[in-house]
């Protein structure tokens, strides 16, 4: 049999970790063991395990703690930021399960949004990568790696790796999460009475220029001309009284202060 069939002590030790993995799917320290088992082959930073929906907030879960992480910064996220992420909304946009990263996601104009000033670049710093698992055509599973380097191309290497069993084991531990803490939160352009005159298109416009998209990145994600982007971008600074993207942003957010 030779060395085809030994057994390295690295193998040894993955195959307990793993064991270990197993074990605590239905405890309170899943989503640590989840991580500290991955910090054993990927550099990052921080972590966040949290479920996305298409009509409530996102709940959080498991979160990273003792890291410098700033709590208030998960709560201005849950408040409506969350709308701004380009991993929510490529997760509606183009819903599959699988290792997603940040440049596949980003809009051109990602690092000028207010969602990269007020809380990408305060938490994640400066690269990302999501697990997401599609449970139903509502809700989606999701466990984020932020890093304030770029993940190397070993670093995306091994999560390649894990992601098959990752992903399964995800799956399976939404059988333990609690659902009750899930919001009743409308989205963002139901929740102001100032962007509830605006049409539904209107507001995914908004959204999407808010989130750094360009004209022609909102045209091809809408399937719409350019110019019919700019009539819709004409009618919503019009509706809303303002002149600038800062402060359509300053009008979203002031609704989710209190």
């Amino acid at each position: 049999m030779g060395d085809k069939y030994f057994l390295s002590l690295e193998n040894l030790s993955w195959h307990r970790e793993f064991a270990s993995l197993i074990d605590s799917l239905d405890t309170a320290e899943f989503w640590r063991n989840v991580v500290r088992y991955l910090r054993t082959r990927v550099l990052f930073h921080n972590w966040v395990a949290l479920l996305f929906s298409r009509h409530n907030r996102p709940v959080i879960f498991a979160e990273s703690d003792g890291d410098g992480s700033d709590t208030q910064l998960f709560l201005d996220y849950q408040k409506g930021l969350y709308l701004l992420d380009p991993f929510y909304i490529n997760a509606w946009q183009n819903p599959r399960s699988g290792l997603q990263r940040l440049a596949e996601v980003a809009p051109v104009h990602f690092m000028e949004t207010e969602y990269y000033r007020r809380y990408f670049q305060r938490n994640i710093v400066k690269d990302e990568v999501q697990f997401n698992v599609v449970l139903d055509e509502s809700r989606i599973l999701c466990l984020s790696l932020g890093a304030s380097t770029l993940f190397s191309e070993q670093d995306i290497g091994a999560m390649v790796l894990a992601e098959p069993w990752l992903l399964a084991m995800m799956r399976q531990r939404m059988r333990f999460e609690l659902s009750g803490n899930e919001s009743d939160a409308a989205p963002f352009y139901c929740e102001a009475p100032a962007l509830a005159m605006l049409t539904e298109r209107e507001n995914e416009v908004m959204q999407l220029m808010l989130s750094g998209c360009s004209t022609k990145e909102i045209s091809r994600r809408l399937i719409i001309s350019i110019e019919t982007v700019r009539a819709h971008k004409k009618h919503l600074y019009a509706k809303l009284k303002v002149k600038t993207q800062s402060e359509l942003f300053a009008l979203f957010w002031q609704r989710r202060q209190g």
